[in-house]
Order: structure tokens, then C-alpha cells, then sequence
């Protein structure tokens, strides 16, 4: 991989984070850059579909555990609200080419202090993720209506999407019903 590979598919992960949490994360990644330390963003947004996909390897699929969050019925990663990104250091080799670092703690360690100062958390369990800061669990940030309603529209339509073979911009828009009293 080339630098410029790396910066590009990351630039391309991060545009696709919720508007407040990809300035901070373009800002974190900045100030890496600047400081010449690459670093691969490889995963931003996650449909539920997707994260239940992940829960289910070392579960219901072979392989190890590679997360404890859930998709669906709601969803308990920050990626699926777009305020999570997985983040690994690469290192330049003989040949000039960059290979993913995963355990350079070296690196990580700066990552991770320039990540406080933009209101970004790491996870202990999980090396390479990094999630938006303000808000305390995925319980929270699911209960902000102003964002949970808002990304839980746009991963309906993309499953409509999927689901249908329909295009995202010609899904139409789920209808509401009303609760029947007693």
C-alpha cells in the first residue's frame, strides 16, 4: 500500500461519519498526517445487517469473537450511528510499500492521546476502534433522537435498498401506523 492509498481510503471512511463526530476525526486524523505517522482508517459506517454479520463469527459462524455489539433489534454499535471508526498504524518497509502495524503500541499509544483531545475514546477490548467521546454507551447515543431517529431512517432505506434491489434514492419512505386504543 502506498501513502497515498492509505490517506485516501481513509478520507473516504471518515467522510462517511455523522457531521459533528467526522470534523473531530478529520482533525485527529490531521494532526497524525502532520506528525507523518500513517494510519489506516479501514471501517467507518456499518448497516445493522452488517453488524449483526460480525456478531454472529465466533457465535453462530466460525472464527473469534471480534465484537460484543449487535445490529439489530437496535443497534449497539456507534459505527451503525456513524461515530465509530477502526484504525490501524502501517509502517513503511524496505521496499517503500506501507503494511498495517496491528501491534505497534508505540504508535497506538499517540493515536490514542491525540484521539482525548478531540473528544474520541478507545476501547480496551477492541485495539483498533475509536468512538465519539460525548456520549456515555450506545444506549445513549440510540436515545438521541436527533441522531438515533435520523441514521435508523437512512439504515432502513439502505436495507430496503439491499433487500429490494432498489436504488437507496428510489426507496419509498416506510409508512407510519397508527396505534389502535383499547
Amino acid at each position: 500500500m502506498t501513502w497515498r492509498q492509505i490517506v485516501d481510503r481513509s478520507h473516504g471512511h471518515i467522510e462517511k461519519l455523522a457531521p459533528t463526530f467526522r470534523d473531530r476525526v478529520g482533525k485527529w486524523y490531521a494532526e497524525l498526517l502532520a506528525k507523518r505517522i500513517p494510519v489506516l482508517v479501514y471501517c467507518s459506517v456499518r448497516t445493522p445487517k452488517e453488524q449483526d454479520e460480525l456478531y454472529a463469527i465466533g457465535r453462530s459462524k466460525k472464527g473469534t469473537k471480534v465484537t460484543n455489539a449487535k445490529g439489530t433489534p437496535v443497534a449497539q454499535s456507534f459505527h451503525c450511528y456513524g461515530r465509530a471508526i477502526d484504525a490501524v498504524p502501517a509502517s513503511r518497509n524496505t521496499a517503500g510499500e506501507y503494511t498495517l502495524s496491528w501491534d505497534d503500541r508505540t504508535t497506538y499509544a499517540v493515536m490514542d492521546k491525540v484521539a482525548e483531545k478531540h473528544d474520541m475514546r478507545t476501547l480496551t477490548w477492541e485495539r483498533p476502534h475509536y468512538e465519539d467521546g460525548n456520549f456515555k454507551d450506545w444506549r445513549e447515543l440510540a436515545a438521541s433522537e436527533s441522531i438515533g431517529t435520523r441514521v435508523a431512517g437512512k439504515n432502513r432505506q439502505a436495507m430496503q435498498a439491499e433487500n429490494t434491489g432498489v436504488s437507496k434514492s428510489a426507496t419509498k419512505p416506510v409508512r407510519k401506523v397508527g396505534l389502535r386504543k383499547p
